[in-house]
């Protein structure tokens, strides 16, 4: 199970947010079963998800590239998945 703590230095800033109970169970269990029930943390855990999007969406604009459909996505993941691994190896003698 991982810690939930923030990393030192960060600061934080309390709000207040409206989700639907469905979201909110949804965030809670997440909560209870990788961040020892720090709601806090889940929240930071979608916040530096959605980062890693918007960077990306940064890149492919430098470089003139459009976003991928969800289907191109799943196929780059299928194809990194079965990719090969380490040296190729050498045939037997």
């Amino acid at each position: 199970m991982e810690r939930s703590r923030r990393p030192h230095g960060l600061r934080t800033q309390k709000i207040s947010i409206s989700v639907s109970k469905d979201d909110l169970r949804l965030l809670t269990e997440r909560a209870r079963r990788v961040h020892r029930g720090n709601l806090s943390a889940v929240v930071h855990e979608m916040a530096e998800t959605l980062r890693r999007k918007e960077a990306l969406v940064a890149l492919l604009d430098d470089f003139g590239g459009e976003p991928s459909t969800a289907a191109e996505l799943q196929a780059l993941r299928d194809e990194i998945a079965h990719a090969p691994t380490g040296k190729p190896r050498r045939p037997a003698a």
